[in-house]
């Protein structure tokens, strides 16, 4: 049994209690049970079947579900007369494939279409739709589609944005501020109301060319708030680019300007507390760990010389990952991620490279380089120790890339990463560890706030954890929580924060205890919070908001468009059901690995895109990975803003040189490399 477990495990990615089929990437709840019904093909086992799972698995789901493989769902193939597409029929499924994914393309392009089309859920479920139906499927008519189909879709999208504003009542909301930057200039901001059932557009604010004042700024965050409600919203936040911020601001006096825009809310909605977009902050701080500590990045991409020269020199040692799903990072942090893949994927094969035997020649300079860092001893206990530095950082991003309302886990989460990465970092290199602690500990300043730990605290299923400790962060956001309520309620809201700090069995019974490890705190002190009503209100409204700006909200407008609302309003619709079911269910920190995962192909075609091979690269130099003057940044370093740095850019790729420069020049330098 478990055998078969495992194989099928193999076939979807855990989304903390769902799971995603690495086929066709439809999300569902359940075991394994409801994986083998999916993967079968069968229609009638409550869930919907999967149409892209190849025949060999498929077969192999009937037979684990005890089904007669001759009954199998057909799949159903697009087929036209055209005379741009050959006979689809006869040909392998890859070609079949290939040949749909043209015919997409086609569309896309005849239509004017962007490519993030492929990545829409409704095109999904279009095409699902249309290959269970089968090809006696036709489109509606123009009439049809134009006077009765789409306005019933408005109506739909109408009454998605009144039941989110109805949720904000309960929940509270968190305002989101997304800056869209055009030709390196910020053009415009676009706000929304983050709930747990669904996102709604607000307002654009533009930036006219002469720039924006404060006052003006601050005036448009304010009409925002009253349209809301200012007792629904609890949070906003803001996806912080503070220097393209700066550039448009006309009248700001105290150059923080983060710290200007909260100074302004609070003064005015006390309650409403501002936090930076965590993923954001959280990408520049794997952008840094990795940028400025050169036995790092030296040692990551040593592996990608290696994982490159053993596919292109078809050496059949590197873990084959036939359905990993090619994760997208923003920015720089793609090439990281990539690096790091190949860096754990050669991790796995250690004892049979060090077994290799390589044909080298005196022309063969990259050989020689890859025969000497596959037996240098130095170079795999270095390997190792960044894969324990970096895969804490990675799980945090892939926690906070989930979208879903985290703001209970955020606090845990990174509390974990800074335990893992002192943990594994101890003896002589006690100094990577205290470099590497001090800029953690910066960026945690500035993501964590302390109504987060008051968060973590009011989390049940951590609560409860054999690891929780309360400790002064905690007992602090809860001081500030309090104080941030109306006077009246102050009262009520200490008493049965205490009774709940006691566990008092009348809150947690035995079913509340089961339900701990299964469903979204938020949902928890729906279901068992009554006896406690004032810490219930506050638990929930605290713990339903998010840490990060939604993907949906990333859309770009141009300062002059005139936003068509409707369309908004159903993009919003169009990724609430995910965001909903995410939203109900135990985020499981355990089950999240955080480490990337590629196909081999996929990772060999990134590295070709911008570099050459090998590029002028000095690898010599790479191999140099214990030298002194390479150690983490400065021993002698007082805190973390004096990071001791100079970076180039080289095709592509940042390089650590030997002069210093400040932090925010150091990130002056990595967003001109987004």
């Amino acid at each position: 049994m478990g055998r078969e477990k495992e194989k099928f495990w193999e076939y979807v990615e855990d989304l903390n209690g769902r799971f995603l089929c690495k086929f066709c990437e439809h999300r569902f709840s359940g075991g394994i049970t409801r994986i083998k019904s999916h993967l079968s093909g069968l229609k009638g086992r409550d869930i919907e079947i999967c149409m892209k799972v190849p025949e060999d698995v498929q077969l192999a789901a009937l037979q684990a579900i005890g089904a007669d493989p001759n009954k199998r769902a057909l799949k159903n193939v697009v087929e036209t007369e055209s005379f741009h597409q050959p006979p689809v029929m006869g040909v392998c499924n890859k070609d079949k494939s290939v040949i749909l994914d043209k015919i997409l393309a086609r569309f896309a392009i005849s239509n004017e279409i962007s490519v993030e089309l492929s990545g829409t859920p409704y095109l999904v479920d279009l095409l699902k739709s249309i290959a269970e139906f089968g090809p006696s499927y036709e489109l509606p008519s123009y009439s049809a589609l134009g006077s009765e189909l789409i306005p019933d879709v408005y109506k739909e999208a109408d009454e998605y944005v009144r039941s989110v504003h109805e949720l904000l009542i309960t929940t509270g909301c968190t305002l989101v501020m997304y800056n869209v930057v055009k030709d390196s200039r910020l053009v415009c901001i676009n706000t929304f109301a983050y709930t747990p059932g669904g996102v709604v557009y607000l307002k654009k604010i533009v930036v006219p060319d002469e720039g924006l004042s404060f006052h003006d700024f601050i005036d448009s965050i304010y009409c925002i708030i009253e349209s809301l409600g200012p007792g629904n919203v609890v949070q906003c936040t803001i996806n912080d680019i503070e220097d393209h911020i700066m550039d448009i601001i006309t009248d700001l006096i105290d150059q923080n300007f983060f710290m200007s825009v909260q100074a302004m809310i609070h003064r005015k909605y006390p309650w409403i507390y501002l936090a930076r977009c965590a993923s954001h902050e959280f990408r520049l701080l794997l952008k840094l760990t990795y940028i400025a500590v050169p036995w790092i990045h030296k040692t990551t991409q040593l592996a990608k010389v290696i994982f490159r020269y053993l596919y292109e020199h078809e050496i059949s040692m590197l873990p084959r990952r036939e359905h990993a799903r090619n994760k997208e990072y923003n920015w720089v942090l793609k090439k990281f991620a990539i690096e790091f893949f190949a860096l754990n994927s050669i991790l796995e094969v250690e004892n049979e490279l060090q077994a290799l035997q390589l044909p080298t020649s005196e022309d063969d300079d990259v050989a020689e380089i890859v025969e000497r860092t596959i037996n240098s001893t130095e170079f795999w206990n270095r390997a190792k120790k960044v894969v324990r530095i970096l895969q804490p950082l990675f799980q945090v991003l892939d926690f906070i890339d989930g979208e879903g309302s985290t703001s209970g886990y955020l606090y845990e989460a990174m509390k974990r990463a800074e335990d893992a990465i002192e943990q594994h970092c101890d003896g002589d290199d006690r100094v990577h560890y205290e470099t590497i602690s001090k800029v953690f500990k910066n960026w945690r300043s500035r993501v964590v706030h302390p109504i987060h730990a008051a968060a973590a605290f009011l989390n049940p299923a951590y609560f409860c954890s054999e690891n929780f400790t309360e400790d002064n962060a905690m007992q602090n956001g809860l001081h500030i929580l309090t104080l941030l309520l109306p006077v009246e309620e102050q009262e009520a809201f200490s008493k049965q924060l205490q009774l709940y700090r006691m566990k008092m069995p009348d809150l947690f019974t035995d079913t509340a205890m089961k339900m701990l490890k299964t469903i979204h705190p938020r949902k928890w002190w729906e279901c068992f919070g009554d006896h406690y009503p004032m810490l219930q209100k506050y638990a929930i409204r605290i713990l339903s908001q998010t840490c990060a700006t939604p993907s949906c909200v990333q859309l770009i407008f141009q300062p002059d468009d005139s936003i068509d609302e409707m369309r908004m309003k159903v993009i919003m619709m169009e990724n609430s059901s995910i965001l909903k079911s995410q939203n109900l269910e135990l985020i499981d920190l355990d089950r999240n690995s955080g480490l990337p995962e590629y196909a081999p192909e996929y990772v060999v075609h990134k590295y070709s895109e911008k570099v050459e091979w090998p590029n002028g690269v000095d690898y010599h130099d790479l191999l140099m990975i214990n030298n002194p003057d390479a150690r983490l940044l400065s021993q002698s370093v007082s805190n973390a803003d004096d990071t001791m740095l100079k970076f180039s850019n080289q095709n592509g790729w940042m390089f650590a040189a030997a002069e210093s420069v400040n932090l925010a020049e150091l990130f002056d330098i990595i967003n001109q490399n987004h």
